[in-house]
């Protein structure tokens, strides 16, 4: 995670982000539990929805969790043959493709296991330092 993002925002960006994180895995939740008495690749599908939700609640793997989601919800709509829905679903999709591309932002797993991480520069040579 460290490598796909310079740095985790906090702030009014990072609560911005948990709150697309949140509103996503919500709609992930509300697109996935009833499509699970449909069939058994709906089934499937509902069941790698709501996963992909409760990570994205968490904060773990955003990036990939949204795509996957994204993905998911396409393919139930797909699925449930009803035409009605495709905005919703539509929406749904640009707002997780929006997010894997933003990332999961300060107020997640993700930033807690990674860390800040920080770079020492010397503005003196190498020759210059104390031991060399």
């Amino acid at each position: 995670m460290a490598r796909l993002y310079s740095r985790f925002p906090d702030g009014g960006v990072g609560f911005g982000l948990l709150l697309l994180r949140l509103i996503v895995a919500g709609w992930f939740f509300e697109t996935g539990i009833p499509m699970f008495g449909a069939s058994p690749a709906a089934f499937f599908f509902a069941l790698v929805l709501i996963t992909t939700a409760v990570l994205l609640v968490v904060g773990v793997g955003t990036s990939a969790n949204a795509s996957v989601g994204a993905i998911c919800s396409i393919i139930l709509l797909l699925l449930s043959n009803k035409a009605d829905q495709a905005f919703a679903v539509l929406s749904l999709a640009a707002l997780s493709g929006s997010l894997a591309l933003l990332g999961p932002g300060g107020y997640s797993l993700d930033a807690r296991l990674s860390g800040w991480r920080t770079i020492n520069l010397s503005s003196r040579p190498p020759s210059d330092r104390v031991g060399s």
